[in-house]
C-alpha cells in the first residue's frame, strides 16, 4: 500500500493522467505480488517471512521516493475514488464478488482450498500447485496495490507512512472471520463479516475514549482468542 500510494502520488504531483496513476499503483501492488510467490515457490522461503521482507522491501523503497515531499492536494475527479460511499462501495462490491466468484465457481478458487489443505496431497491429483500458488500472490498483491489507491484518494494525501499497521489488522479480519491459520478453510464474504467486527472495536473503543494503544492490544487479545478457537476446533475435529 504505501509504494502504491507514493507512486500515486507521484504521477499526480507530475500533472500525468489520473488513469496511469491508478494503474501504476495497481501495477506496483502486482509485481510484488509477483515477485512473493516466485521466491516463495522457488525457493521453499516461509510464505509469512517472505511476504515481510517484501513489506520491508516496499516501504523502504516507499520511504526513498516519497520522504520530504508533499504530495496532497489531487485533482477531484481522482478523489471522489475514495469520497463518500458512492464510488468506494461500487469497488468493494466488485472486488468482493470477483473473489467470491474465484473461490466458489472455478478450479483456480477449487484448488486454492486443496492447496491450503494439503500440498502434498493435492500435487499428488495433478494441481500445478506452484502456478496456482503465484497466481493467488499476484491477485493479492494486486488489491493491495489498489487498495493504496483508494486510500491516496480518500485522504487526499501521498504518504509513505501508508498502512502501517494494517497488516495486523488483516490477519485479525481474516482470523476472526473464521479462516483457518491452517488452511482449506475460509471464505470472502466470512472475511468481510471479520473486517467489520475490527471496524466496530475500532469504533466502539473511540467512542468510549481509548485511544490506538488500548485499541492495538484489544485486536490483538481478539486475535489470540480466534486463534485458540481455531486450533481446539481442529482438535475436537
Amino acid at each position: 500500500m504505501a509504494i502504491s500510494t507514493v507512486l500515486v502520488g507521484t504521477v499526480l504531483m507530475n500533472k500525468l493522467p489520473i488513469p496511469l496513476a491508478i494503474l501504476v499503483g495497481a501495477a506496483v501492488g502486482t509485481l510484488c505480488g509477483l515477485v512473493n510467490g516466485v521466491v516463495i515457490v522457488t525457493t521453499g522461503a516461509p510464505a509469512f517471512i517472505a511476504t515481510m521482507g517484501m513489506m520491508m522491501i516496499a516501504k523502504g523503497a516507499s520511504l526513498i521516493i516519497g520522504a520530504g515531499k508533499d504530495m496532497s492536494i489531487f485533482p477531484e475527479v481522482f478523489t471522489m475514488l475514495g469520497t463518500g460511499l458512492t464510488w468506494p462501495g461500487i469497488i468493494l462490491t466488485v472486488c468482493v464478488l470477483f473473489i467470491y466468484f474465484i473461490l466458489s465457481k472455478t478450479r483456480l478458487g477449487f484448488n486454492a482450498y486443496a492447496i491450503g489443505g494439503s500440498i502434498q496431497v493435492s500435487r499428488l491429483s495433478g494441481v500445478k500447485v506452484k502456478r496456482n500458488q503465484v497466481i493467488y500472490y499476484i491477485i493479492g498483491g494486486f488489491l493491495a496495490g489498489l487498495a493504496g489507491v483508494i486510500y491516496t484518494a480518500k485522504f487526499d494525501l501521498a504518504t509513505p507512512n501508508t498502512g502501517d499497521g494494517w497488516e495486523l489488522q488483516s490477519i485479525a479480519a481474516v482470523i476472526i472471520g473464521g479462516t483457518s491459520l491452517f488452511g482449506g478453510t475460509g471464505g470472502i464474504w466470512r472475511t468481510v463479516i471479520g473486517v467489520l467486527i475490527i471496524k466496530s472495536l475500532e469504533t466502539g473503543l473511540i467512542h468510549i475514549g481509548l485511544g490506538s494503544f488500548w485499541q492495538r492490544i484489544t485486536i490483538g487479545i481478539v486475535i489470540i482468542l480466534a486463534v485458540m478457537t481455531d486450533t481446539l476446533r481442529r482438535k475436537s475435529d
